[in-house]
């Protein structure tokens, strides 16, 4: 429906818990006590695999039983790979990629599960993987590439997660939990790092656990000095300096209840990484990007820069880039009794982010851009749970809300967009046993979406192509399911099958630039996915080793469509659902203690993703075509990671060493796969050497230490249909960077 307006990981037990049909069903709780201990258990000497906490399923689980492809990475991992950011989670699951791109907003992340991709900078659009921080769902890119400050355990669940988290989870989701506040105990802990680049850091927190009451405080400050080189102006770029710090209270007065506030607030200064001028003469007629033919502002060659060197800008225009956002959670669990548990989640979030960019990458003033942006959202979660050995489940009610303003000023150009989103669900998903080792797991949400968007834009020469409070709505309802099926042998091991939905609700483009392309939006887009898993344990459960086979159907893709923008100001994108993907592949993930020394730990994603039908006027000439030759974005075919630790004592400590590598093979960086945006195959090594001896850790780390230098993001600018665009450009990957890092610990 449109409405137009003109005028304005500890140990845990395995539970054997299962689904049964939405309507009778009531979910299965974590312990009070489960939630607060450590997710990951340190190795004891000699033991073989630890049994590994996830609540995948919004309730604490043994991750051997659950039947989704979820991975679980602990705080352990994370200090022994010195994950600085987010970045970093594509190494420890497979089919994952997880780009950083901030050609338009702070801190932006680019996420792909299974060649299912998000990329835009817009807040506006829904991203298809959505980052959850504290079960909270954030519902825009900006600030999605953030720091492991105080991280106990990030969780990756692939395919779509509608039933349980709702608000378009259409790919999977990326769920990171914070460490939480302890009763009975004072402790804390200090980390300072030092680097190339200018690297230094001090970041921190500290518990105080009384009889009921617990208070946890957290800071960081973060600094680097750019790790790019800008040849024009003599400076270096992606420089950056961040303050973090945040409040945690828990207040449990008896066993049954919980209650805990959060806030958290992060500010950034600095530059964006660079934009890279990709342009050159590769188009079929042999004229190629206009910003190459016409102004002489070429790569090198093709997949080249304009410098020749991917590490090194030559953009004449001033960048700057300012993020401050702030994160506010409460959490209330009461018990009702040993099977019935409630639970409400709130969620406040409020962010302001500016950029400033030399968007096409050259040296001559050709086309700069600044964009402000103000976000706000809200968000209410009431369910309750049951837990029981035959029926267990959960049932709730969700309500999710947006608000932003953007103010883009280009060339000749002041662009104003508002949106809204508003959200209202209710939601179940239940586990039945029978015949002692199956479990059938039904799952189901209806949703009902309302976006409204409002617009002005004057291309500065007197004429006003969408007039100042032009304003459209529309709402999409739909009904998300979970059919599962898993028998568990008596071995320990499992097997599953599953079919499940996903959901993308419809919306408007922000950066359209006329009424007629504003006002037809985009539809609903829909997911089907197929799946086959097996979780195993081998050798006194010193191997395990996890495997998904899926099969996806993507149907009603919202595309976007390059059209002419009025006054002569480049391009406006509209979007229609004129595309449909068939996705098929496999995943195995192993994990193996041979003895007391060694870790081992290997994931592989094969994915085949590609077009069904994709049939459009893609390049705004007023002429549709069969596209569906196309390859997906951010799809690779084949991804692996390796990795190995070996710990031993040495003196009076201990000493640690660990290295890891991480590949992702070619994949597309723009939806018209224009020539030279390819991302290259590339490869990602990292190691580390610690030594802990009582409370103190030091580390000496390296990341990307063959120094890959392939694109994190590409972007054609109204391509054409030979081949050409009025330019390309690209950003980088981080280079090289290596360092020294100490941790205290007290209590």
């Amino acid at each position: 429906m449109i409405k137009r307006n003109q005028g304005c990981v500890s140990h845990g037990r395995r539970y054997s818990l299962l689904a049964l049909a939405v309507a009778s069903t009531l979910g299965v709780p974590a312990s009070a006590t489960a939630i607060a201990e450590e997710r990951v258990a340190p190795q004891s000497e000699g033991a073989g695999l630890t049994e590994v906490i996830v609540t995948a399923r919004r309730r604490a689980e043994n991750m051997q039983t659950v039947p989704v492809a979820v991975s679980s990475i602990g705080a352990q991992q994370l200090e022994h790979s010195v994950a600085m950011d987010t970045t970093s989670l594509a190494q420890f699951a497979p089919n994952v990629v997880f780009d950083k791109v901030e050609a338009g907003t702070a801190g932006g992340a680019a996420f792909s599960i299974r060649g299912i991709s998000y990329q835009d900078v817009e807040k506006a659009f829904d991203p298809t993987v959505l980052l959850f921080v504290d079960d909270i769902a954030v519902g825009t890119g900006t600030g999605n590439v953030m720091n492991m400050l105080d991280v106990q355990n990030i969780e990756v669940l692939r395919g779509p997660q509608g039933t349980l988290f709702g608000k378009n989870a259409v790919g999977g989701i990326v769920n990171i939990h914070r460490r939480e506040p302890e009763l009975h105990d004072v402790f804390g802990k200090v980390r300072a790092t030092v680097g190339n680049f200018d690297t230094r850091s001090l970041e921190g927190y500290l518990n105080f656990g009384g009889e009921n009451f617990a208070l946890k405080l957290t800071a960081a400050e973060l600094d680097h000095g750019g790790y790019y080189k800008n040849a024009t102006l003599g400076t270096r770029q992606d420089d950056r300096k961040e303050q973090d710090y945040g409040v945690h209270w828990l207040w449990q007065p008896t066993r049954s209840l919980k209650l805990e506030l959060q806030t958290n607030h992060v500010e950034q200064k600095g530059t964006p990484n660079p934009v890279l001028n990709i342009s050159d003469r590769a188009a079929i007629n042999g004229s190629g990007d206009a910003f190459c033919a016409f102004y002489g502002q070429c790569a090198t060659n093709p997949y080249k820069s304009q410098s020749g060197d991917p590490q090194v800008a030559v953009g004449e225009g001033p960048t700057r880039l300012t993020l401050n956002s702030d994160m506010n959670i409460a959490r209330l669990n009461y018990d009702l009794d040993d099977k019935y548990r409630l639970t409400y989640i709130g969620g406040h979030m409020k962010s302001y982010d500016f950029t400033q960019f030399d968007f096409d990458g050259t040296p001559l003033p050709l086309y700069s851009a600044a964009k402000d942006s103000w976000y706000t959202q809200r968000s209410h979660e009431l369910r309750i749970s049951r837990n029981d050995p035959v029926l267990s489940g959960q049932a709730g009610v969700y309500y999710w809300s947006a608000d932003s303003f953007t103010i883009n000023n280009g060339p000749g150009l002041v662009d104003r967009a508002s949106a809204s989103s508003k959200s209202y669900s209710i939601y179940g998903e239940s586990d039945y046993r029978f015949a002692n080792e199956y479990v059938l797991t039904t799952g189901a949400r209806h949703i009902s979406e309302t976006k409204e968007i409002g617009k002005f834009v004057d291309d500065g020469q007197g004429r006003v192509s969408i007039p100042d409070g032009t304003h459209f709505s529309r709402t999409d309802s739909a009904n998300i399911w979970r059919l599962g099926l898993r028998r568990e042998l008596a071995s320990g091991d499992m097997v599953y099958g599953t079919y499940s939905t996903g959901f993308r609700s419809g919306g408007f483009s922000p950066r359209a630039a006329t009424i007629s392309a504003l006002e037809h939006g985009q539809a609903p887009e829909k997911l089907s996915n197929f799946e086959l898993g097996a979780k195993t344990r081998w050798f006194d459960k010193r191997l395990q080793l996890n495997a998904a086979l899926f099969h996806m159907i993507y149907d009603n893709m919202q595309i976007e469509t390059s059209l002419p923008a009025p006054g002569g100001n480049g391009q406006q994108q509209g979007f229609d659902n004129v595309g449909k993907a068939i996705i098929n592949g496999g995943e195995l993930e192993l994990l193996a203690r041979p003895d007391q020394h060694w870790t081992l730990s290997s994931n592989l994603g094969l994915t085949d993703a590609h077009y069904a039908s994709f049939f459009t006027d893609l390049y705004g000439t007023g002429v549709k075509q069969d596209f569906s030759n196309l390859k997906l974005r951010r799809a690779p075919r084949v991804t692996y990671a390796l990795a190995a630790d070996y710990r031993d004592a040495v003196g009076a400590g201990k000493m640690n060493y660990h290295v890891g590598y991480n590949w992702r093979s070619n994949y597309e960086g723009t939806l018209d796969n224009a020539p030279g945006t390819q991302v290259k195959a590339f490869g990602i090594l990292e190691a580390s050497v610690s030594y802990e001896q009582g409370p103190w850790s030091v580390v000496l780390f390296g990341r990307n230490l063959t120094n890959e230098t392939a694109y994190s993001h590409t972007f054609s600018v109204a391509p054409n249909n030979q081949g050409g665009s009025i330019w390309k450009f690209a950003t980088p990957r981080t280079p090289r960077n290596y360092g020294l890092q100490v941790t205290y610990y007290f209590e």
